[in-house]
């Protein structure tokens, strides 16, 4: 998790207590208590429970978008076929798309934007994407360095592509993600072996 997103966090809760808008900040920091402890708890394991982390990924984007004051929504939808406490899966594999979409998707577009997260089962496998409605991998950054953490954003996916290889040599499948240009926004696909606990 990019700690430009901690950093931002706990200035939003000092912009609250500045505002004197005590139930603003003390909803928003029960909210960052929360994700962040999902965050290092689950960093113990290899695997989680899907609900798991469909819940932390829940509660990032929820943080993100009360932060970004609505710029956009979000809709999570889970495969009615798979049960998330049994399906197994890297903690916070998917989050750096997630991020992506936020700071470089709804960052440059005009207007409230929207992202969908989609989990679903595809044979013996589980197929992530997540999709934007927003300005597109190769429109112009907008706001300087400072709110378009490329540097980070690239070593993110670096992370997650070896994570994905590690999920790989030890479940078979396939495992990778690929980015596709849409007319309006980006969709990311992450594809990896289905892991349903024994």
């Amino acid at each position: 998790m990019n700690p430009h997103f901690i950093f931002n966090a706990l200035n939003s809760i000092n912009g609250y207590v500045q505002q004197n808008d005590e139930e603003s900040a003390s909803s928003y920091l029960t909210k960052f208590a929360r994700v962040m402890r999902s965050v290092l708890e689950n960093s113990r394991h290899s695997e989680v429970p899907l609900q798991d982390d469909l819940d932390t990924l829940r509660g990032y984007m929820e943080l993100e978008r009360k932060r970004s004051h609505e710029k956009f929504d979000f809709t999570i939808n889970l495969d009615p076929s798979l049960d998330p406490a049994e399906v197994m899966v890297p903690p916070l594999v998917v989050q750096p798309f997630v991020e992506n979409a936020i700071w470089h998707g709804m960052a440059g577009k005009e207007g409230k934007g929207h992202i969908t997260l989609s989990v679903k089962q595809h044979g013996k496998q589980l197929l992530w994407t997540i999709e934007d409605d927003g300005a597109g991998r190769h429109a112009p950054k907008v706001g300087g360095p400072e709110n378009a953490p490329t540097k980070k954003t690239s070593l993110g996916t670096a992370i997650t592509r070896s994570r994905l290889d590690l999920v790989q040599k030890q479940h078979g499948g396939t495992a990778g993600f690929q980015y596709v240009d849409l007319t309006q926004g980006t969709r990311v696909e992450v594809n990896m072996p289905l892991i349903v606990n024994a």
